[in-house]
């Protein structure tokens, strides 16, 4: 089976309007020295937690950086399965099409309740064949994205992302990488750019 493994943020949806926010209330009361902003949020984008910590929390104890970052994450989570975010246009009915001819998976860096959330909000884990993210693999994205392929048995699979991380991951997991250049991020080379997430089919066909 061929498979199109897709990024989450960036790609699919956009949070940063609320994680901001939600971040920003809890920094306010327990970190006020801290404070959060799109832009940051964006640089921080398709990195691993610890990697997200070591940039974002200088200076704060890593046991008190842990505890607020999982008050933010639990926050984050309750208010995404109810509300969900700014999901690009036309990425539901995209995925209802490509799904009737190739295996869907996303590979993201986040906490595996925030891509519990996506899933949840949007009804779409009857969607996917597969998913996988850090919060529930300790491995790096790059081997992430093998590992689906692996166990799915995939014969063939593009990955699409948004950030140079996504490049990297891909490239690590050599497969063909799409650059959705409507995300946060810039890279450096890809095999195929889509300028908004429904030219994803006509990608998907020239690289599977």
């Amino acid at each position: 089976m061929k498979a199109i493994i897709f990024d989450l943020d960036g790609t699919l949806w956009d949070t940063s309007d609320t994680v901001v926010r939600i971040w920003n209330e809890v920094l306010s009361v327990k970190c006020p020295k801290l404070h959060m902003t799109k832009e940051i949020m964006a640089s921080l984008m398709g990195k691993n937690k610890a990697q997200f910590m070591d940039d974002f929390f200088v200076g704060v104890e890593k046991s008190d950086a842990e505890t607020l970052i999982s008050e933010i994450f639990a926050h984050e989570q309750e208010y995404l399965i109810e509300h969900g975010a700014n999901m690009y246009d036309g990425v539901i009915e995209t995925l209802n099409e490509l799904k009737n001819d190739y295996a869907i998976a996303i590979v993201s860096n986040c906490q595996s309740g925030y891509l519990n959330a996506f899933l949840t909000h949007y009804k779409l884990k009857d969607t996917l064949t597969d998913f996988e993210c850090a919060g529930s693999s300790p491995l790096s994205k790059g081997e992430n994205i093998k590992l689906v392929v692996q166990r799915n048995g995939f014969e063939k699979a593009i990955y699409v992302g948004d950030t140079k991380s996504d490049e990297t991951a891909a490239r690590k997991a050599q497969l063909p990488f799409v650059y959705a250049s409507y995300g946060f991020g810039d890279v450096d080379s890809y095999d195929a750019i889509v300028n908004s997430f429904k030219e994803i089919k006509d990608a998907v066909k020239s690289l599977l």
